[in-house]
């Protein structure tokens, strides 16, 4: 079945490239489309530009509302503007985007929209062109326009590669009533919630224990203390979990386990290889949480993707989670019409940096180990393959896609943490709505605070997979006699992996 089903795939996979096939004119005459800056960047969208070829196909993944916007708002404008043809393509997982371009035997593609997992094997692999090699651009000072995040991210061994999109990290998202409930209604529960933890490490809370008013200060003994609380006390009729993560086996489920890798102090090679304390540290807080019914279990009966979260919170089911910021846009509602919100009360929403980790060992009274406030970072990027069919029409469209006017656009409708520097050195006045400028601060916070990019080496991806079945088989299934011996297995298997 698995080979029926690779076939199927790779046959989809030739005629979506075949599909995008088309005659490529030849122009005589062309203009550079560097800019130095921003608002030379507005100059260079007017100008007519000329190219070699007149027609090219871009590959995006991106949600409905969001492609439909792209579309209309973005490639239409710059097919008027500069007499071309641009063919929009999506792709379904990140992972096939090395298939797509090695089955473009045509030259048709010529510009991926790249997710953190394939931006270093696609450049390393050969299949990205370095944005140096490009004749009459301006590369170093085009990159000036960007923050030096995302630039760096999309730098292989000292060399530009792409041109950034978007930045993406995980940031706590709750209900500010929920919490302001938990913190002045949590202390009858006291006991009870002693005893839960005195359960599992022989002491209990930390000694000097109090559930912070600013989730800002939280740790992951206070999600535990608020997550008992909300779990046992009946709400809307009922009394059910309402924390969660993503649950889904898939790349976001990844994510958000090696978030709280980072959290417990884990190192980006300790990641890569799955070793350290701070693995074994944040998969036996998984378990407790799962096994302490703070987790709603939606997570993995229903293997929520972050749009089940927001289902979720719509029916009152979850209070808490950990978003991106483009969550927090659907979760609050935007400014796309189809962006209806999920919140009965989208005022209620809050955000705050991410909870710092601790051992749920104990020492002295206090937890043995203590951890960061840290989450990922990672994003999306446009590459420019080799194989395109004009250099200098891709690098023109990923810059004109990335302008100060359409970045802000597609940022503030769809909650793009922003990539210009010039949009997020004056959010104040980037964006009219307090709630937008709320989520893109929270950003910037979590950023100072700590973050760690995922690894970037060439087996990343299937080592990625390696933690989300460690977490199906030990904390969804059970099988936590020894979280740590558990862990060995995978540690193993990574071990393998990283020797190809």
């Amino acid at each position: 079945m698995r080979k029926i089903l690779s076939l199927f795939m790779t046959l989809l996979l030739m005629l979506s490239v075949v599909g995008c096939t088309g005659d490529k004119e030849k122009g005589d005459s062309q203009k550079t489309p560097s800019s130095s800056d921003s608002s030379q960047g507005q100059e260079q969208d007017k100008d007519t530009l000329t190219f070699d070829a007149k027609e090219m196909t871009v590959y995006i993944r991106m949600m409905e509302s969001q492609d439909k916007w792209f579309r209309e708002n973005i490639i239409k404008k710059f097919e008027q503007q500069h007499g071309v043809k641009i063919n929009v393509r999506t792709f379904e997982n990140v992972v096939d985007l090395q298939q797509i371009l090695e089955l473009d035997k045509e030259n048709t593609i010529g510009l991926v929209k790249t997710g953190d997992s394939m931006v270093t094997p696609l450049a390393k692999k050969g299949f990205m062109m370095r944005l140096n090699e490009i004749d009459g651009v301006d590369v170093a000072s085009d990159l000036g326009d960007y923050l030096e995040e995302a630039v760096a991210l999309g730098t292989i061994d000292g060399e530009p590669y792409y041109i950034p999109r978007k930045l993406e990290t995980n940031t706590l998202l709750y209900l500010k009533s929920a919490v302001e409930d938990a913190v002045a209604n949590w202390e009858p529960m006291k006991d009870a919630i002693q005893a839960m933890f005195k359960a599992e490490n022989g002491f209990g809370l930390p000694s000097d224990y109090t559930l912070e008013a600013d989730p800002n200060a939280w740790d992951w003994y206070d999600l535990a203390v608020a997550g008992y609380y909300w779990a046992n006390t009946e709400m809307n009729g009922m009394k059910e979990p309402r924390i969660a993560h993503r649950g889904k086996d898939y790349a976001g489920t990844t994510t958000e386990l090696v978030t709280k890798a980072f959290q417990a102090g884990a190192s980006q090679e300790e990641v890569l290889h799955m070793t350290g304390q701070g693995i074994v540290d944040a998969y036996e807080w998984e378990v407790f949480m799962k096994e302490n019914g703070l987790y709603n279990p939606g997570m993995w009966e229903e293997g929520w993707s972050g749009g089940g979260i927001w289902k979720a919170m719509a029916a009152g089911k979850v209070y808490l989670a950990f978003m991106h910021q483009i969550d927090a846009f659907f979760i609050h509602g935007g400014t796309d019409p189809s962006m209806t919100g999920f919140l009965a009360n989208p005022d209620d929403m809050g955000v705050a940096i991410m909870p710092a980790g601790a051992s749920l060992d104990m020492a002295d009274g206090k937890p043995a180990r203590m951890g960061k406030h840290a989450s990922q970072l990672g994003g999306w990027w446009w590459g420019i393959p080799k194989s395109t069919p004009d250099a200098k029409l891709s690098y023109a469209l990923a810059r004109f896609i990335t302008n100060a006017e359409n970045h802000k656009a597609e940022a503030s409708t769809f909650g793009m943490m922003p990539v210009r520097k010039d949009i997020m050195d004056d959010l104040g006045s980037s964006f009219e709505e307090d709630w937008i400028k709320d989520v893109f601060e929270n950003a910037v916070k979590q950023i100072n605070s700590d973050v760690t990019p995922l690894p970037t080496d060439l087996n990343w991806p299937e080592i990625a997979q390696l933690y989300n079945d460690a977490w199906f088989d030990i904390v969804v299934s059970g099988n936590h006699d020894s979280v740590q011996s558990q862990l060995e297995t995978y540690t193993k298997k990574a071990a393998d992996i990283l020797k190809k």
